[in-house]
């Protein structure tokens, strides 16, 4: 059954049960809290649109703990030691905090703000709203936190650098300070602090047992701790896949997903939206040229930017015909949560090296689809012309509502 037709039908059943979701809550297919429950090898094919033959290849090749995600469903996985331990992900806990902060932005939307540390969670608001002291550039704002530019002298468009902030200590572990202090502007329906805010509105509602984020300290490191299994981390990519739901319910807006997997500051580093690592035409180290770039839909975008076009160096296109990016969280040793809009299409990594890159990964599964594509059956070169240039997106119909 075509995800189309999937849809359709479990909107019939959830009208049947007097569960029609709101208007403004787009219906996905996940697991929601249950288990995740494997695809069974003879349907593969015809639920997930993958070969797995190709896919029995590609555990080969891996060799290392890892999962596909197509339509919702847990289409494949392997693990040289049949099991999914919860280990460190490192620098992936960049992309959760990120996530953990849009969703602070949404459950604080309709607090009033009448004074210093009051009010919602925005990327507009100066850091110093919320904070009495910085280390960095006094006039940086929380999205400059997020787009790791906040330590310039200067922020004004054209510049500003990016430099990684690898721990988080230079500047992106203080959101946790931020969080901290929009949360306890009511305690009783955000939580006792971040920590207590992470479980209730993450970890729990998307059934992420087995995740920890240096658990049971509110003062969360942004720069790595979250530890996890590979199926916790295919639930947090297929809830930004499918734009900020799970189980029927919105978790963050979907103007923070879109804004976290396209660029925050195209002056400073194209390749980098909310401390997640995004596919762009100019450098191709990351994610290789067979995948589509990140682009805005228009210029100047809705954030901090004042970006006028893409910032591709060498008069390379800015043009897209569909704006569906590929996107990553990527940690130390091999971490990997890479995202697909446009082919509805989680693939998740753990241990897999620093060699790999989200590049090597897809290029090991990527025959496994492409041996089933509609269009390109077989045909990997003809498939990459196409995917490669934003100009085939199977299943990128419903395209995500920019900020």
């Amino acid at each position: 059954m075509s995800k189309t037709r999937l849809l359709v039908v479990l909107s019939l059943l959830a009208a049947a049960c007097g569960g029609v979701p709101s208007a403004n809550v787009p219906l996905t297919v996940d697991p929601g809290t249950a288990e995740w429950v494997p695809v069974a090898r003879d349907q593969v094919a015809a639920e997930c649109g993958l070969a797995p033959d190709l896919l029995d290849a590609a555990d080969q090749i891996l060799g290392h703990p890892w999962a596909v995600i197509r339509h919702g469903k847990l289409c494949h996985e392997y693990s040289p030691t049949g099991d999914d331990p919860i280990s460190q992900v490192f620098s992936a806990t960049k992309t959760l905090g990120a996530v953990v902060t849009g969703i602070a932005a949404y459950r604080t939307r309709d607090l009033e703000r009448t004074g210093p540390k009051t009010g919602p969670v925005a990327v507009e608001d100066r850091v110093d709203h919320w904070l009495d002291e910085v280390s960095f550039n006094p006039d940086a704002q929380i999205g400059h936190l997020l787009g790791m530019v906040a330590f310039n002298d200067d922020l004004s468009p054209g510049n500003r650098s990016y430099v990684y902030d690898l721990d988080g200590s230079r500047e992106i572990n203080r959101l946790s300070d931020i969080l901290n202090t929009a949360i306890v502007q009511d305690t009783t329906a955000l939580g006792a602090n971040l920590d207590e805010f992470s479980k209730r509105f993450l970890f729990e509602p998307l059934g992420m047992r087995e995740s920890t984020w240096l658990d049971g300290n509110p003062r969360k490191i942004f720069g790595w701790t979250w530890a996890s299994t590979v199926r916790d981390m295919a639930r947090l990519g297929l809830m930004l896949l499918n734009g900020g739901v799970w189980n029927g319910e919105r978790v963050l807006g979907e103007d923070w997903v879109y804004a976290m997997t396209h660029p925050s500051f195209e002056d400073a580093n194209v390749n980098y939206g909310y401390l997640t690592w995004l596919k762009a035409r100019t450098n191709p180290v990351l994610f290789g040229e067979c995948m589509p770039a990140a682009l805005w839909n228009r210029y100047p975008h809705g954030s901090l930017s004042g970006a006028a076009d893409c910032n591709y160096a060498g008069g390379v296109s800015c043009d897209q015909q569909h704006d569906v990016g590929a996107w990553s969280a990527i940690g130390m040793f091999g971490q990997y949560i890479h995202g697909h809009p446009a082919l509805d299409l989680v693939i998740v990594g753990k241990d897999m090296g620093d060699g790999l890159r989200p590049a090597g990964l897809w290029n090991a599964v990527r025959p496994a689809l492409v041996a089933l594509d509609p269009l390109y059956r077989g045909d990997d070169d003809a498939f990459c012309a196409a995917y490669g240039a934003n100009a085939y997106a199977p299943d990128g119909a419903r395209p995500l509502q920019a900020p």
